[in-house]
């Protein structure tokens, strides 16, 4: 019977190890299988492009099967690996059925997550770019905000949704953030009633230069340009929260927005908790020269997962794709010599460079020892870019996206997208009105952290608070039930956070339960009474 190599993750690393395999071994010699969350694989580096409106997202994603065609591919989500009994555990479908998949040999290359635990309300409020459908979401929401400030009487809502703030002033949040202001400066000639010098495109950095992992020269050259296309740079700042309309800084700073994107907040895959092997303080995997793990020679691991130390240069590789490619050739060397015997192959690789896209037809790059900045860095970026794209038919579309922005423009078309959340997650600060008295009720809320107050305007405009409701409490039935008005605002007297739950399913919720209704209707009455 042929031994089984399982491969965990369809990114940059995984892919890279079920395609040195489909070349290293035979097809008799061993039974590959790939799981991946998706059946597609994301060209990464080109994310912000997609969110910034210039490339059109499925041009970025290939088919992975198409990619490992002598692979098993199973679409499911690892649940736990249990190194003892050599099983991974996966949940797969719509009915979430587990299924456990025994291994001769294993590689981990699942790779990194979004993380915006540690600062308050970033998780309700921010975007982040991890994924194709966050980059569409985003794009959305800026046209959005766009559609909405057109049409906005109140010019301190219109300021709101004309300030776009992006924290993160390395690769991620640079490109970003000029692909971004360069998308809004560009669909804004289409809106006859947006001033374009009300827009406010702002980058938060936490350290003394941008690009900290580029020459200061390099740096400073990339923030002139940003500035110069009038991107706020704002160094030695940092995000602390974030609620609808607001990012909050340290020091308590505050910038009224309606659009947050995040670069920064990632963790390790939660499935690494479940093995039980050395791992750093950030819990990354500790694994040897030839990748695989000390106590473990039958498991491998690479990409952001993963402690690899760099033999050419001494220290951890940088968890960026350029690495976790080369290293995914070295693990399927590795892999197959297992299987059929032969030498191992240490990691070591020397980076032949870096680029970062500045939007507007600038770019600046580290090529071995050289530096180039501005137009030509540009071109060399697009067409590095273009060669590294997985297939010959994404490497056209993307070179047509590309001629197409270069002479038209970029589409304002609104895609028509629903976020796959029906409980919606929201932070306010203290003062914050969650809900005002008079308005049209859409959303049902519950409290799970923090306290609010119940406040009611009298006819003399004199403010009566009526009770302060805490942490498992809920406010916003009663609008829902009667379908009227909201009969009092509600006020966030502390930092809360809160669940929220619109009128279709808030109505069907009710519907069906018998008991919930009947609680909700008395607690309606309490709160007339």
């Amino acid at each position: 019977m042929a031994q089984r190599i399982v491969i965990l993750g369809g990114g940059f690393a995984g892919v890279a190890v079920a395609q040195g395999l489909q070349r290293l071994l035979p097809k008799d010699a061993a039974e590959i299988l790939l799981i991946s969350r998706e059946n597609f694989f994301l060209f990464h580096p080109m994310l912000p492009e997609v969110g910034g409106g210039s490339i059109e997202a499925h041009h970025i994603l290939n088919p992975i099967r198409q990619l490992c065609p002598s692979c098993m591919v199973t679409i499911a989500s690892v649940h736990e690996v249990d190194l003892a009994q050599k099983q991974v555990v996966v949940i797969h479908g719509s009915h979430e059925e587990h299924e456990t998949i025994p291994y001769d040999f294993l590689v981990v290359g699942v790779g990194s997550v979004t993380n915006f635990s540690e600062l308050t309300g970033l998780a309700q409020h921010a975007f982040g770019l991890k994924t194709v459908g966050d980059a569409l979401y985003l794009r959305n929401h800026l046209i959005t905000m766009l559609e909405e400030a057109d049409g906005e009487e109140n010019p301190q809502v219109r300021r709101e949704m004309l300030t776009f703030v992006v924290a993160g002033g390395g690769f991620s949040g640079v490109e970003m953030v000029a692909e971004l202001n360069d998308f809004v400066r560009q669909a804004a000639t289409h809106y006859r009633r947006v001033d374009p010098r009300q827009i406010k495109v702002v980058l938060l950095h936490s350290g003394d230069r941008i690009l900290p992992e580029l020459s200061a020269g390099l740096a400073g050259f990339a923030q002139r340009e940003l500035q110069h296309r009038h991107v706020e740079v704002r160094l030695k700042t940092r995000l602390a929260a974030a609620t609808e309309c607001e990012a909050v800084l340290e020091g308590g700073e505050i910038i009224s927005t309606r659009t947050l994107v995040s670069t920064i907040g990632t963790s390790t895959n939660p499935v690494l908790q479940t093995m039980g092997c050395q791992k750093d303080d950030r819990g990354r995997l500790i694994v040897t020269p030839y990748l695989d793990l000390p106590e473990h020679p039958e498991v491998w691991a690479l990409g952001d997962c993963a402690v690899v130390p760099n033999g050419t240069t001494g220290q951890p590789s940088p968890p960026t794709a350029q690495f976790a490619q080369r290293q995914g050739k070295v693990v399927a060397h590795n892999v197959a010599a297992a299987v059929r015997g032969g030498e191992r192959q240490q990691f070591k690789y020397q980076s032949m460079g870096q680029f970062v896209s500045l939007g507007h037809r600038s770019a600046v790059a580290e090529i071995l020892k050289f530096k180039v900045a501005g137009f030509p860095a540009w071109f060399m970026w697009r067409m590095v870019y273009l060669q590294k794209l997985p297939s010959l038919s994404r490497k056209v579309r993307v070179a047509i996206d590309w001629t197409l922005d270069l002479l038209f423009g970029r589409d304002i078309v609104e895609l028509p997208l629903a976020r796959g959340e029906r409980i919606g997650r929201s932070h306010f600060e203290p003062g914050d009105v969650i809900i005002n008295q008079g308005d049209s009720g859409d959303l049902f809320y519950v409290i799970t952290h923090g306290d609010v107050e119940v406040v009611r305007t009298d006819g003399d405009g004199h403010e009566v608070v009526l009770t302060r409701l805490h942490e498992g409490e809920y406010f916003g039935e009663v609008a829902l039930l009667r379908s009227a008005q909201r009969n009092a605002t509600i006020r966030a007297v502390t930092p809360v956070n809160v669940l929220t739950m619109g009128r279709d399913d808030f109505t069907v919720l009710a519907r069906s339960w018998a008991g919930l209704r009947e609680s909700l209707h008395a607690t309606a009455r309490a709160r007339d009474a």
